[in-house]
């Protein structure tokens, strides 16, 4: 499924293209696209950018003193697919001899010697010793000298030649940063991307965090490792705020150290509204195994448990608790009923799941989650985030099946007046069960007064929609306990 990204595209080319943005981070939680976006925002841009993408998410298996070596290995390998001219020098014999000779001269004389008579054997003989001296020469000289400034310099490039050093700069590491330059020479600006950086271990996470920061640190803001145009780290940036307060300790200042790694400000990527769009087709793209048109066709944008439905997921997504991955999971899939009967109070009589309608509902949204524990969790957090929402009476309308599962054991199928109370959401809801659909075997409520349960004579607007989705849901968790 093609989703629609053209809004956030020119957000984010906003973003990029400010003066001076050469670190950025790109902020998303888990699922929401972030890496189907950034691809597809340098496909569209291939003339202006010249991408390096790095997913460094099988480094959790390395010791964290390797990480430096892996992200060489895989810039190196990225390398090897860019239009790049690489060097390549053939010295002559001659030229290679002398540059040998110069400097294995005493080598290559005892050699010689060896094979010329009693005057090469002798020579041979003191050669070891002559060698000794040689060196002791070299050696007090350079003892003898001072000079602090070539001391500093010597232990700077020990330093940078020390390998897994967050500053090291052997000759690989030159090579690199040299090839990027030579990309450079294009019209094209070079862009580093760091992707799904949270999604490493912490140790790991913060390796890779120094190794970028070593630059800034010392003040060369106009240059970062490698020499990229442009580096972009791709992570949820909360998970990696908990993780630093994890490893410091919630007083360590965590903006303190974070906004050395981006330039302007943070991008938070955003497509709630666009998968929001794409959830009709979703839904239409579902297929019901089985003659169950008659009661549950997602296709019908104004069916009753399509618009139910998709006020769920809408709701879900807004609340950061569906992600786009979550939910292109069922697109264009085959999907089975589960039914089920369940007896209804002390009596005999049954009822099936399938004439309650938000009883489907939760069966589709525990395919979404994967398992009934995670739907469990994303519910109570929404009921949490989003405690109620303003509703006139038309809106009534729609939260009838909701209240017809909830209040099930009151009304048991039958038709009547009924109202159902909640102390805990000071609610107080009065309501017409009703029974519908070709065999009238399908039970609804049409909501009639919503008022507040400690002072009914005041009409209630804001309904408590996420937290009566919860009851509603742990009722349907009972019936499938009860349902033998």
């Amino acid at each position: 499924m093609k989703i629609d990204i053209t809004s956030e595209i020119e957000r984010f080319k906003s973003h990029i293209t400010l003066p001076d943005n050469n670190q950025m981070i790109f902020s998303g939680i888990f699922g929401i696209g972030k890496t189907y976006f950034l691809k597809e925002f340098f496909n569209k841009h291939l003339d202006d950018y010249e991408l390096f993408l790095l997913s460094p998410v099988n480094y959790s298996i390395s010791n964290n003193d390797d990480i430096i070596d892996y992200i060489k290995y895989d810039i190196a390998f990225e390398l090897l697919g860019k239009n790049v001219e690489y060097e390549k020098t053939d010295f002559s014999k001659l030229l290679t001899a002398q540059f040998y000779l110069k400097d294995n001269f005493l080598d290559t004389m005892s050699l010689l010697a060896k094979s010329g008579g009693k005057i090469g054997k002798a020579f041979s003989d003191i050669y070891e010793n002559l060698k000794k001296i040689v060196n002791n020469i070299k050696e007090h000289n350079s003892e003898s000298q001072i000079d602090e400034k070539k001391e500093l310099i010597d232990f700077l490039k020990e330093l940078t030649a020390r390998d897994n050093s967050i500053y090291e700069e052997n000759r690989i590491t030159e090579l690199i940063s040299g090839l990027i330059e030579k990309l450079k020479e294009s019209d094209k600006e070079i862009v580093l991307v760091i992707d799904d950086l949270d999604r490493l271990d912490p140790e790991h996470i913060f390796r890779i965090l120094n190794v970028f920061a070593c630059h800034f640190d010392i003040g060369n803001f106009n240059e970062n490792k490698f020499r990229f145009h442009k580096i972009i780290l791709v992570c949820d940036i909360e998970n990696i705020r908990n993780l630093f307060h994890s490893k410091y300790g919630t007083k360590v200042d965590f903006s303190g150290y974070i906004d050395k790694f981006y330039s302007r400000e943070i991008h938070y990527f955003d497509n709630k509204e666009i998968v929001s769009k794409s959830v009709e087709t979703i839904l239409a793209s579902i297929k019901i195994q089985g003659a169950y048109d008659h009661i549950i066709n997602l296709g019908a944008r104004d069916g009753t448990t399509t618009v139910n439905f998709k006020e769920i997921l809408e709701d879900l997504i807004n609340n950061d608790l569906l992600n786009l991955r979550t939910l292109l999971k069922l697109f264009d899939k085959e999907y089975t009923l589960k039914l089920f009967d369940f007896k209804i109070g002390d009596n005999k009589r049954r009822a099936s799941s399938l004439h309650f309608q938000k009883i489907l509902v939760f069966d589709f949204l525990i395919s979404f989650y994967g398992s009934i524990t995670s739907l469990s969790v994303a519910l109570e957090k929404l009921a949490e985030r989003n405690p109620s929402k303003l509703v006139d009476e038309w809106q009534l309308r729609r939260y009838g099946n909701l209240i017809a599962l909830i209040d099930y054991k009151n009304h048991k199928t039958s038709e009547g007046d009924f109202e159902y109370n909640n102390a805990d959401l000071n609610i107080s809801i009065k309501y017409s069960a009703m029974r519908y659909g070709n065999w009238r075997d399908e039970t609804t409520a049409n909501i009639k007064e919503v008022t507040y349960l400690d002072n009914p004579d005041i009409k209630r607007f804001d309904f408590p929609f996420a937290p009566l989705l919860k009851i509603a849901f742990d009722e349907y968790l009972n019936l499938t306990r009860i349902k033998n």
